[in-house]
Parts: C-alpha cells; structure tokens; sequence
C-alpha cells in the first residue's frame, strides 16, 4: 500500500485540449532548430494559452538558437499513423500512457536516453511511469502528468438532495442508491456516463477493475487474450442496466464523450460521474463551473479496491534530427519537469497562474518522487487558489487503492471494441449483457493475435 504522500502532488494545472501541427524537419533558414510540440492549449482556453505563449517565449529567450512551434492538435491514433509514417506528425508528441508500447514496438519515437539522463531530476522521475518508457539504457520519453480515476461530484446538488457533500459514495452499492436520491430530489442527472470515443471502453475496463476484475490476461506461450467476459464485468453491466432503466438515475444522454460531460457538469446538471479530478477541474471552471461546488471522492469500488491509473507522456518522432531530439528534450524539461521539480520555478508559475486565474493547488499524481514532491507543495503553498478539502476523499484514496494500469497492448482497440458494448447496455432495455460480451471477446482476441 502506498502512502498519500508519496503519490501527491498539488500542481499547477496547465492542462490542454489540443488541435493543429506542422512539418518540422527542414532547419530554420536562420540556422535555428525548430520544433513543432504538441501541448498547447486551444484558442478557447485563454488563461492557459497566455501560460503557454509567455512559457515558450521565456524558453526561446533562454534557448535562442531554438524555435518553438506549438500545435494544439490533438492526439488520435487514426490520425497520427500516416502522419508518423510520413514524416509529418510534430516533433514532440503529447500522448496517453496507453500509447508508448506500441510506438516504441514499431519504431516511430527516437531514442532520448543520452538527453534526458543528463537532466538533473532524471533519478528523481517515478519509476512506476518510467517502467513504460525504459528499455535497458534506452529512454523514449518523459512524463507531463500522472492520474488516478476517481469521483468527481457536485457538492451544491449532494446537499439540495439531503446528501453529506464531505462523504461522497465509496462504493458501487451506494452510488446506485445516492444518483436515484440525487434524480428525485433535484431533477439533475444523478450519475453521468460517457460511451463514445473510446470513453466507454475505458470507463468499463476502470469500473471491472473496481470489481477485481481484469481486461486481458497472458496465457502459458505469453500471448495475451480477451479476460473481461467474466462475473466482474457482468456485475458493471447489470448495474449500469439497472441504474439506466429502474432507477433512472443516469438520464437520456448517454453518447457523449468526456468534454460534453464536463460542459453537463459544469452546468450543475449531472451529479456524479467517474474521471480524473485533478484532469477536469481547469476545464469545470472555464466552462462556468462553480469551484465551490467541486468535490472530488474516491474510484467507487465492488471488491476490487483498485483505481485505473494513466498519464500524459512526451516522446519525439524517430523522424526528428540530433538537434531536434535535445532541443525537444530541453523544452520537456522547461515545460514540463522543471515546474514539478524546481521550486523557484514552481513558485514562478503558480505567482503567473494565480495572477491568471488558472488553478494552483488542485492535488494530483506527481511524476516525481515524495520528496520532490512535497518540497514543491511547500513552496508553492502561499499561492494555492482552489478549496483543497474538497478533494480530501480522493486524496485520501491515493493511498488506499491499489492502481491498475491500462492494458498493455492494443489499449485503444480494446476501448473502441467495448463501446458498443456501453452504449447498447445504457440505449436498449432489452440489451443482452452475456451475448454482448462474448461477441466482444470474439472481437478483442483477433484485435490481440494481429498484434502479437
């Protein structure tokens, strides 16, 4: 069991929604290196977008033999594949801790070791993440950001319901019965869900887990097969079927993805739904969001005592040039490391961000060891600007749940297989879990023999 120090971080948020990139690999005609880096916040995100210009200028400042081209393109693996085989995807990518395996598998990220294990923190990088990015010496890529799943839950709404808004539902039996009081009482959605893009997928593989169960399992020969058509993942759909069509307790609108869930939310609309906390709060503010209405609890659990755990990594094109790949890992560095890691820097952007308005203090999963990570919440603890306490039920979950990565192949596949499953359990009454799982297995085993 690990304790909640050495699993949170209070950061600032500078979290985006990305989309746009160009070609990078020609030198600049002024001899400069340029690199094209995804990350960059979209128009719609004003705070965020200053943070991020005034970054890139006080980089290029420091660093003035490198030219810095931000792209708020977003990461989709539909996209990204003839882009990386042509030449053409950014320098730096910014993708889900999903995605590594398979981009280091098939060659299209270089190799960082010889940069990054010259930065000063490199000893100091959680070894939980930096297993998915390490082969022998090799380094192909250094984090931005660590998350749990957990509750994310609206505190106004669990009071105008009769509900305690400091004790939030800890499992999947009380969710069930606080989402139907929460839709009697207040006419709001009392447990929102997601089931498109992926989403749904991945919502199913977090929640069996929460039920002890697993998405894939390697047998005897090593290969990996289809685990989830089990007892533990029936159990989240019998719930979600009795929650959708007895309780009522889920509403109508259930073929949405994250961000209209997050729009819902913000709006005082839904209830309760499972995500990321310390990921969404940004976006719940700068969609209208009462910060005072936020809460944060714990990944209901069934048995399982487990929370999904995933991340943001950066890694470089394998397209990229010697001066691109250290120019590349200087950015990361200043962008992203240095603010987890330094506190002169720390304290420097959380002064900006407040001046902002952006979010400091929100509590989060550090990239960095406890005692880097404690250092940093001291010095930046004066500027803090969000009601820390409100996410004591999740904070308090770091360190009580055991976390289980993604799956470790074909993730996005699986995802995409499985919302199909999702949407029919929560649009048809007369939806056959069984028959839905097994045709899914069907499926998710020929996605893992073509991989393997």
């Amino acid at each position: 069991m690990r304790s909640p120090l050495s699993l949170l971080g209070l950061g600032v948020l500078t979290a985006a929604t990305l989309t746009g990139c160009a070609q990078n690999d020609a030198p600049a005609a002024d001899g400069k290196t340029t690199i094209t880096v995804m990350g960059m916040p979209a128009a719609t995100k004003a705070a965020e977008l200053k943070l991020f210009k005034d970054q890139e200028a006080a980089f290029e400042r420091a660093n003035p033999d490198i030219d810095v081209v931000g792209s708020d393109m977003p990461w989709d693996v539909k996209t990204f594949a003839p882009m990386l085989a042509g030449g053409s995807a950014p320098t730096v990518l910014r993708v889900p801790l999903t995605e590594p395996a398979g981009l280091i598998e098939r060659r299209q990220v270089a190799d960082l070791g010889k940069e990054s294990r010259a930065l000063p923190e490199f000893a100091s990088l959680n070894p939980d993440i930096m297993a998915y990015l390490t082969q022998g010496d090799a380094v192909y890529g250094l984090p931005e950001k660590a998350y749990a799943l957990g509750l994310a839950y609206n505190r106004a709404l669990f009071a105008k319901a009769g509900l305690d808004p400091d004790k939030p539902p800890a499992t999947w039996d009380e969710v069930r019965a606080q989402a139907k009081q929460i839709s009697e009482k207040t006419g709001a959605v009392g447990f929102g869900e997601i089931t498109t893009n992926n989403s749904g997928g991945w919502h199913l593989t977090a929640y069996a887990y929460s039920e002890g169960g697993s998405m894939i399992a390697r047998g005897a020969d090593g290969k990996w097969t289809a685990a989830f058509n089990d007892a533990a993942t029936r159990r989240v759909l019998d719930r979600w079927r009795a929650m959708r069509w007895e309780d009522d307790s889920m509403g109508g609108n259930v073929l949405g993805k994250q961000e209209d869930l997050i729009s819902q939310f913000a709006a005082g609309k839904v209830g309760m739904w499972v995500t990321s906390p310390s990921d969404i709060y940004a976006t719940y503010v700068n969609n209208g969001g009462e910060p005072e209405d936020f809460g944060g609890g714990a990944m209901p659990q069934g048995g399982g005592s487990a929370a999904l755990v995933g991340g943001t990594i950066h890694m470089v094109s394998a397209k990229a040039t010697p001066e691109q790949r250290a120019a590349a890992v200087k950015w990361i560095h200043f962008r992203y490391l240095k603010p987890n890691s330094d506190p002169q820097t720390a304290v420097a952007n959380a002064k900006a961000s407040a001046a902002d308005g952006v979010p400091v203090g929100v509590p989060v999963l550090p990239i960095f060891d406890e005692a880097t990570a404690g250092k940093i919440a001291k010095a930046i603890a004066p500027h803090v600007n969000v009601r820390k306490e409100h996410f004591a039920p999740y904070v308090a979950s770091l360190g009580a749940l055991k976390f289980t990565a993604e799956p470790q192949i074909s993730s996005q596949e699986i995802y995409a297989a499985l919302d199909p499953v999702a949407q029919a359990v929560l649009t048809r009454e007369d939806a056959d879990p069984a028959r839905l799982l097994a045709d899914a297995e069907t499926h998710v085993n020929a996605i893992l023999q073509k991989q393997q």
